[in-house]
């Protein structure tokens, strides 16, 4: 018995063990995908997605101590290791786990559980490759969040997306530019001249080409086609009637044909010009337009009341542009052209309420960006009379006849209306080019205006506050002046003054300045010579030196001479044995200073003089 008992333990204890191991694998064989399933945590806080009825794995670097803080309504949690987690959603929502491990650090990990729009979102993904939009869904809704390419794109994938759901929010736009520029010309022609210079419209055999010719003035024989590819075609007229023409026009794709066309109309007064503006919307947003101005009218009420209305009148313009992508848009455009018609006016109380003539068009049109809409076709007719007669006689009854004239006109004039959209944004602060033409110019001095033929010149220094390294893009150097051939002139430092050599006699001792040899002074125009026996007024000759002991080798003079601007010349002197060596002279070309002489130690020359004639000077030889 004991022995039976003995073995029934050890095989309740094996299959005790065998189940434990079994329920441990099969914890640890939960459906978890590879390693991509893995959220390995490191921060103290992290955050996780999941799609609901979808498992992920938490890892620590440490082991867990505890788990608490989620909430099981969201999230279920089960422990697979003393490292890893196993976090399987149950419903869409938000919470946090709260980790701790074994050196008490704590990490909290945020899980958010989303609904599954798999299904749509691969619908939308392969139905539109070329957009980016994520379908998340939201309780018994879906949000739809993204950048399309088309704006036709948003409605398709609305539509798809409520087959799905009931509900569906939609936050999608439109990738790309969204501004546009409408350029609008609005002009009237003069239908009824224009058939007096003989317009003719002609048909050409090759690729579509419309051409015309008005007047008959010059023969024509063949219009060639800008735009061809191969060679340059021409087009022939399809019959000799016209013989000759005063114009010829042609609609290509190149609109400068056409608006040389519309510029010659207008000169020659064929043609008005009632508005050229040109107007900035946003995708789907109207632009409006009105170059006129509006006019009161009396309306009647109750109790004899009258309130007053105003009617606008002129030339308005409404257009709607609306992006399709791949420069493409659609136009919704509406025109109009009212004046006002005294012919058709009524009397209220005295007051005259003049009518309204109206032409209008309302269309639409797709086309790509940078091509022009064409409208025409709005034509309105005026008949008009006119008198001339000869005054007293012209207004008899039966002769009166005889003295006067009678003209009656038919004024025919066609609306035309040329739109032209493009595409537009606004430039980035460092794309706008800085400054402007005379921004960083200041005006030229006297020298650079009239002798350089400068009209502006750079500014430098102090005058110009926006060059320097603080203002990038702005310095002097960036901005070339406008007028060709201007080179900036630096500065020309001063010259250091002229310092004299001294050098040292070797037979008296004394310093005595030497006159510099190296140094070219300007001769001057004209030199002053004080008026003295000897020398004539006006004339220039070699500098003398004043009067001290120092004696010339080759001459002597009884008086000093000194000279304003003297020429450097090198000139040998000697001094007297017996004169005393305490003479400090200066070089007379620079500065002259006053020396104390000795009248012991020099000898005053003697000049010989002889007798002259009155009113003549003779040097003394």
């Amino acid at each position: 018995m004991p022995r039976f008992k003995h073995a029934f333990l050890t095989t309740a204890s094996m299959l005790l063990c065998f189940s434990f191991a079994s329920v441990s694998a099969q914890q640890a064989t939960l459906p978890v995908a590879g390693d991509a399933q893995v959220v390995k945590i490191s921060a103290r806080r992290t955050s996780v997605e999941l799609i609901e009825k979808f498992a992920k794995v938490i890892q620590l670097n440490d082991k867990m101590l505890r788990v608490d803080g989620f909430d099981q309504s969201v999230v279920n949690v089960k422990t697979l290791s003393a490292w890893q987690l196993h976090i399987q959603s149950v419903a869409q929502g938000f919470t946090t786990i709260a980790l701790t491990d074994t050196n008490d650090k704590t990490y909290y990990v945020d899980v958010f559980v989303k609904g599954d729009a798999r299904h749509l979102q691969a619908i939308i993904d392969n139905k539109f490759p070329n957009s980016s939009v994520e379908a998340l869904k939201v309780r018994e809704s879906v949000v739809l969040r993204g950048w399309v390419s088309q704006p036709e794109h948003i409605n398709q994938i609305v539509e798809i997306s409520e087959q799905f759901y009931p509900d569906v929010l939609n936050q999608m736009k439109v990738g790309g530019v969204q501004q546009v520029a409408l350029k609008v010309k609005i002009m009237e022609v003069q239908r009824a001249k224009i058939r007096q210079f003989g317009f003719n419209f002609l048909y050409g055999a090759r690729t579509g080409y419309l051409s015309g010719t008005p007047g008959q003035i010059v023969q024509l024989g063949e219009v060639a086609i800008p735009f061809a590819n191969n060679g340059s075609p021409s087009v022939s007229f399809l019959s000799d009637s016209i013989s000759g023409a005063t114009m010829s026009f042609a609609l290509t794709h190149d609109d400068r044909i056409l608006n040389g066309f519309i510029e010659a109309l207008k000169e020659e007064s064929l043609l008005k010009i009632m508005a050229e503006p040109e107007v900035v919307t946003t995708n789907g947003r109207p632009a409006t337009l009105l170059s006129g101005g509006e006019f009161p009218i009396l309306v009647p009420q109750s109790l004899g009341t009258v309130t007053i209305e105003w009617r606008k009148f002129g030339v308005r313009l409404e257009a709607v542009p609306i992006i399709l992508g791949d420069g493409q848009l659609r136009l919704e455009l509406q025109p109009e052209v009212s004046e006002r018609d005294f012919t058709n006016a009524v009397d209220l109380g005295g007051t005259t309420v003049p009518g309204l003539t109206t032409r209008r068009v309302n269309t639409q049109v797709e086309m790509r960006f940078g091509q022009t809409l064409m409208i025409g076709g709005l034509i309105a007719s005026r008949q008009t009379a006119e008198t001339d007669k000869v005054p007293l006689l012209g207004e008899l009854p039966i002769i009166g006849a005889a003295f006067n004239r009678k003209r009656y006109d038919d004024v025919e004039t066609e609306l035309v209306v040329m739109v032209t959209p493009e595409l537009v944004a606004p430039l980035e602060p460092n794309q706008v080019p800085p400054g402007g033409p005379g921004s960083h110019t200041t005006v030229p001095n006297d020298r650079e205006l009239y002798i350089d033929g400068l009209l502006e010149v750079p500014k430098s220094g102090d005058d110009c506050a926006t060059c320097g390294p603080s203002y990038p893009g702005h310095s002097i150097d960036s901005f070339n002046p406008s007028v060709p051939g201007l080179k900036s002139i630096a500065p020309v430092a001063e010259s250091p003054a002229i310092q004299p050599r001294r050098t040292e006699n070797p037979q008296t001792g004394p310093t005595i300045p030497a006159l510099p040899t190296s140094v070219k002074t300007q001769r001057p125009l004209a030199t002053f010579i004080p008026s003295q026996r000897g020398v004539r007024r006006g004339t220039t000759k070699r500098p003398i030196p004043p009067k001290s002991s120092i004696v010339p080798q080759s001459q002597t003079r009884s008086r000093s001479q000194t000279t304003s601007r003297p020429s450097v010349q090198q000139t040998t002197y000697r001094r007297p044995t017996n004169s005393t060596p305490q003479t400090q002279l200066s070089t007379p070309p620079f500065k002259r200073r006053a020396t104390t002489i000795s009248k012991k130690s020099v000898k005053t020359p003697t000049v010989q003089r002889k007798p002259k004639r009155p009113g003549l000077i003779r040097p003394t030889r």
